[in-house]
């Protein structure tokens, strides 16, 4: 840009917002007398692009289920798992015989979606691809499992108990079977055949070592389809990091002169033999912004599960630096959550701003990076002080690289660094009024101070 054109850029732009500069008293003292200058609604460009695909092991919780939000569209969110052998050998003897297997889950951390109308199926699959816990698997993995064939089922689950404990019949090996209290879990009944050819039927040679057992079994595929194709349907968490309750347990008979005992094998599950798998279907009208992300919209979106991020840009900047030397006392970025779209699904508790550098990697942007900014169900809002990170930009000392408001998750907060990775350990997300929305705009509000 010319320095003719920088200059009637930086004119209009003072015309802009001159009327909307306001002088106002700041400070705890009421006594205080320094007044400062109040820039309203400056403005703040928005768009919708994607979020970055997330490293899909060693979450604290995994995601299963399906939804169906009619602002942004569908997601799908599955799970690839590897089973691991039991600590002693594994022998089920000559004359075991099968009494059931079953896919125990542990419950994690909430659920979101509708609890109350939609009926899901949630069916097992074998992969067709071994699954290797030392691999690095990412959310955008497309795994190759047998789709034709379903190895385990839990069909019309009206509502995923993620808070419910329940009683099993635990084995007792020569003794009474005892019912047991055990935490919330999902036990998916396994079939007869599958247990029978991968488990009782196998030859010893396929549990002589880990890598036996994973090439023979290669590992599981869970998924959930929801009954209702119209329904909204929803996403369950799963807690695969406590030892000692996810597993595959293997129950059979065996029979020593005239006793017949029941006995109970476990293959373990855990949050590093398990992957995350999200596919999202989007709606046009997030399409459309995704297509074309050089411009400015409304209407935009934040979604975890590798989902959606809305970018935001600090367009006129150069207004405010013609103003000479000024300090920032104070900057908010004010944020509205679209008018009703809270009714459909709750907005995200808490969203985070972060900016990027150079070479495009994440960086706090201000303090809320750490924390973020709680979503105020009064005013229908969130609202993040960022008068360091616009200080920074308006100096110089930092350059305006790209801005991005997402999604972090109240159950996980980092408290010893910046929250500002994208999260899978949430599926609730928030549809946000962007530039020039009719009712409730984005707005940076900026409170500075010019030296005499």
């Amino acid at each position: 840009m010319n320095y003719l054109s920088r200059g009637l850029f930086i004119l209009v732009s003072l015309v802009a917002f001159s009327s909307c500069e306001k002088t106002d008293t700041i400070g705890l003292d009421p006594n205080d007398t320094l007044k400062s200058n109040y820039i309203e609604d400056f403005n703040v460009s928005t768009v919708t692009v994607r979020e970055d695909s997330v490293l899909a092991t060693n979450q604290p919780q995994f995601p299963l289920g399906s939804i169906t939000d009619p602002a942004l569209g569908r997601t799908d969110a599955a799970m690839a798992m590897g089973l691991a052998l039991p600590s002693s050998a594994v022998s089920f003897g000559s004359t075991a015989s099968l009494d059931s297997g079953v896919l125990v889950l542990k419950y994690g951390k909430g659920f979101f979606g509708d609890s109350t109308n939609t009926t899901y199926n949630v069916t097992v699959h074998q992969l067709k691809e071994n699954y290797i816990s030392t691999s690095s698997y990412y959310t955008n993995r497309k795994w190759n499992y047998d789709s034709t064939n379903v190895v385990g089922q839990l069909a019309n689950v009206n509502r995923f108990r993620w808070n419910d404990s329940i009683r099993v019949t635990q084995i007792v090996k020569g003794g009474r079977d005892t019912l047991q209290k055990v935490v919330p879990q999902i036990r998916i009944k396994m079939s007869a055949e599958f247990m029978r050819t991968y488990f009782l039927n196998a030859s010893s040679d396929k549990f002589a070592n880990a890598a036996a057992f994973q090439n023979h079994i290669k590992g599981l595929y869970v998924k959930v389809r929801k009954e209702q194709p119209d329904g909204r349907g929803g996403v369950a968490y799963f807690d695969l990091a406590s030892a000692g309750v996810s597993g595959l347990e293997v129950y059979y008979k065996s029979t020593t002169g005239s006793t017949v005992d029941t006995n109970r094998v476990v293959f373990g599950l855990g949050q590093t033999t398990t992957a995350a798998a999200i596919k999202h279907n989007y709606t046009t009208a997030v399409q459309t912004q995704l297509n074309n992300p050089q411009q400015s919209y409304s209407t935009v979106f934040a979604q975890p599960l590798a989902g959606l991020r809305t970018k935001v840009t600090f367009t006129n900047l150069d207004a405010i630096r013609a103003l000479g030397n000024v300090a920032i006392n104070k900057a908010e970025l004010v944020v509205y959550v679209e008018p009703g779209s809270e009714s459909i699904f709750k907005p995200v508790p808490r969203l985070n701003l972060y900016r990027t550098d150079i070479a495009g990697q994440r960086q706090a942007a201000d303090q809320v990076s750490f924390l973020g900014s709680p979503y105020d169900k009064d005013k229908k809002r969130y609202v993040f002080n960022i008068s360091s990170y616009i200080q920074n930009l308006v100096n110089g000392k930092d350059k305006q690289y790209s801005t991005y408001i997402a999604p972090i998750d109240e159950n996980f907060l980092n408290t010893q660094s910046a929250n500002i990775a994208p999260v899978l350990t949430t599926a609730a997300r928030s549809v946000l009024a962007g530039n020039n929305h009719v009712n409730s705009k984005i707005k940076l509000n900026i409170y500075y101070t010019k030296p005499d």
